[in-house]
């Protein structure tokens, strides 16, 4: 396995993030009950990419201590995720929205889930 695909799948992970952290702070679309702004949103969305580039950098550099790193940002994105799925089911957003929203979220739970199982393979392909 190559490690690019591993990397590829890590920055569609973090695009999907991206979408669904837009949709969440747009106030347009009603998904939240607390208002974000988009400063906010824009700081989120840097912390996520460097969390994701220091995981990637540590795949590259030490690769044990990589798999955990980027392990970890990506459970920690993807309980983001699911928040994000949750708030989007309980608000008061059209029924276009929600969906657009569960989809692009359940998309991106996945391609974590996929990650996660890449992560786990190669961490026992280098063992």
């Amino acid at each position: 396995m190559k490690l690019t695909r591993l990397v590829a799948f890590a920055f569609v992970s973090f695009f999907c993030y991206g979408i669904v952290n837009w949709m969440m702070s747009i106030s347009h679309f009603h998904l939240q009950a607390k208002l974000i702004s988009l400063p906010e949103m824009w700081q989120g969305l840097l912390i996520a990419l460097v969390l994701y580039f220091v995981g990637i950098l540590a795949v590259y550099l030490n690769r044990m201590l990589g798999f955990y790193v980027l392990g970890i940002v990506i459970l920690i994105y993807s309980l983001g995720l699911v928040n994000a799925l949750m708030a989007g089911y309980q608000s008061t957003a059209g029924m276009e929205i929600k969906l657009l929203l569960e989809v692009i979220g359940a998309i991106g739970l996945g391609i974590n889930f996929y990650t996660l199982v890449l992560l786990t393979r190669w961490r026992h392909k280098t063992n």
